[in-house]
């Protein structure tokens, strides 16, 4: 009888395993793993850093696999990113690079066919402020990619600290756009 009951557990553990789909697939039944088949996100992960507007901008994208996301009832492969702006004098303006992998304010979402990869970007610390990223890169041997940040619009209640004031005076972490060097 312990025999009947560990085949069968043994075939159910083999023939049920999750149906694994590409990171371009849209389109998954729940319990799916959407998986990096292709190593479309290597090529991403470490540190890249550019200037923009004076600031010195430092992120680093790692790649977390086999995650849970509610969003679709399904487990997928994506990158974070965690990032540190200094102004021109090397004061840190704005850094998260110290924080666990599962509160990292810049989440992967999907990539395109183009090798474009988009991110969405939530700051809890910032009044909630959030957009996009894209990321792509701007040459052959992936040493270089175009970074860009699409706010998305916020509603700002009396309680945020930056309530009130006009946007030039209101925090600015991720530059529109930038050209990334991997370091």
């Amino acid at each position: 009888m312990k025999n009947i009951f560990f085949i069968t557990i043994l075939f159910v553990g083999i023939f049920c395993k999750a149906q694994t789909y590409p990171l371009t697939e849209t389109q998954v039944p729940a319990g799916a793993y959407i998986s990096d088949t292709q190593n479309n996100l290597p090529p991403f992960e470490g540190d890249w850093a550019g200037i923009w507007a004076g600031k010195t901008f430092l992120i680093n994208f790692k790649k977390i696999t086999n995650i849970h996301d509610n969003h679709c009832n399904c487990n997928r492969d994506y990158l974070i990113g965690k990032f540190q702006v200094k102004d021109i004098s090397g004061n840190i303006l704005f850094n998260n690079m110290n924080l666990p992998d599962n509160a990292a304010k810049i989440e992967g979402i999907k990539i395109f066919p183009n090798g474009k990869y988009l991110l969405t970007y939530v700051d809890a610390d910032l009044c909630l402020k959030s957009g996009r990223v894209s990321i792509e890169f701007t040459n052959t041997t992936k040493t270089e990619m175009k970074f860009k940040f699409m706010e998305t619009s916020q509603l700002i209640d009396s309680e945020c600290f930056y309530h009130g004031k006009p946007i030039d005076q209101r925090p600015e972490p991720l530059p529109k756009e930038i050209i990334l060097n991997k370091h």
